[in-house]
């Protein structure tokens, strides 16, 4: 694996003074008639990465409660303490190892499943068990749930995007104004260059694994074997996986989550890409995580009410909070419902946006 991250180039973003949400200045809205937010989405999530960095809030030394050991991973045990990989991550999240050593550790499933967009390890560095996220385009050929083909649309829009590294600072900046919070990873190293981050590898089980014990298809390659569950939507698939989980674990994981959610927005942080696989259970504290926010909203950006507004209903449609007493109540003007029916180019009320895997493709 090469040498430490670094900091690829400087900013040209001012420290300080980043613009709120709103109709911003005369220029903001010239650029965002032509280039859509995703522009303003950039220029800000950068801007705050880039004052992190300046200001040494990167890497931080505390450990967490449910780090992996070093000494739990046979090729270390035996010696090797060097910075590199020792496991890959597939489609469906399971991990597999490239040492022969450590095969029996990681490896949970013979087969792996191709990965359809970003790459995932589980690296080694600087004595720290970490999670590599290397922020990539849809592959070509891709497939979403089941076996949807990508359309060639969303695979140029994401490419474009990738490349100019909207999802790599907008999971950084999310990241980093999470840090204080028990539940989110810590991010240890950003590396601009191969549009990287490294994140605390957490111990534990997703949510959406633990929904597969009782047997049920959940994982992609179980779903592309059968044809009913390949017809159905994204939505449909998210609450019968919460229906798998909650027979096999009870039902507590909704309070966690909307406990979660309160305390991520108010941090000025609203994640549109929610689903059980996500939700990591800590292997020894039993504390659930929140893993992965790639596609969020920041406070700091257009579209701020909207979005905070839709990811409620998601958060509605997928776990039912408000059967179980636990809605979050929205403020605000009230009309945020429809500006999302705005942004995601249909009329009034959210029809169909095959969730939120549709909205990864749109800055």
């Amino acid at each position: 694996m090469a040498s430490k991250p670094v900091l690829a180039f400087e900013s040209d973003v001012p420290v300080g003074g980043l613009a709120p949400a709103g109709r911003g200045t005369v220029f903001e809205q010239m650029v965002r008639r032509v280039t859509g937010d995703g522009l303003l989405n950039l220029i800000r999530a950068r801007g705050e990465v880039m004052a992190a960095l300046r200001g040494g809030e990167v890497s931080p030394d505390a450990g967490f409660d449910d780090a992996l050991p070093l000494n739990a991973i046979p090729s270390v045990a035996a010696g090797r303490s060097e910075d590199r990989v020792l496991a890959e991550i597939d489609q469906d999240g399971f991990a597999f190892a490239l040492d022969p050593l450590d095969e029996a550790y990681f490896n949970r499933r013979s087969m792996r499943v191709r990965r359809q967009q970003n790459l995932l390890d589980v690296v080694l560095l600087e004595g720290r068990v970490c999670i590599r996220k290397r922020f990539r385009s849809f592959r070509l050929g891709a497939r979403r749930w089941g076996d949807r083909r990508v359309p060639a649309q969303d695979w140029a829009r994401r490419t474009f995007w990738v490349n100019l590294g909207l999802f790599l600072y907008s999971e950084a900046a999310a990241l980093l104004r999470l840090r204080e919070l028990p539940f989110a990873p810590k991010v240890r190293a950003i590396d601009v260059a191969d549009r990287a981050l490294y994140i605390d590898y957490v111990q534990g089980e997703s949510l959406r694994s633990q929904a597969a014990r009782s047997g049920a298809a959940v994982h992609d390659r179980d779903l592309i074997n059968d044809p009913d569950l390949g017809r159905l939507s994204a939505r449909e698939l998210e609450r019968r996986e919460v229906a798998l989980l909650e027979a096999s674990c009870g039902a507590d994981f909704r309070k966690e989550i909307a406990s979660m959610v309160r305390e991520v927005n108010a941090r000025g942080v609203a994640p549109l890409d929610i689903k059980l696989g996500n939700f990591i259970r800590g292997a020894t504290t039993g504390r659930l995580y929140w893993i992965d926010f790639e596609i969020s909203r920041l406070s700091s950006q257009p579209r701020w009410e909207a979005d905070l507004a839709l990811e409620r209903e998601m958060l509605e449609e997928i776990f039912e909070l408000s059967r179980h007493h636990l809605a979050i109540r929205i403020s605000g003007s009230g009309k945020a419902l429809e500006q999302v029916g705005e942004v995601l180019g249909v009329g009034g009320v959210v029809e169909e946006r095959r969730y939120a895997k549709d909205l990864l493709h749109r800055p």
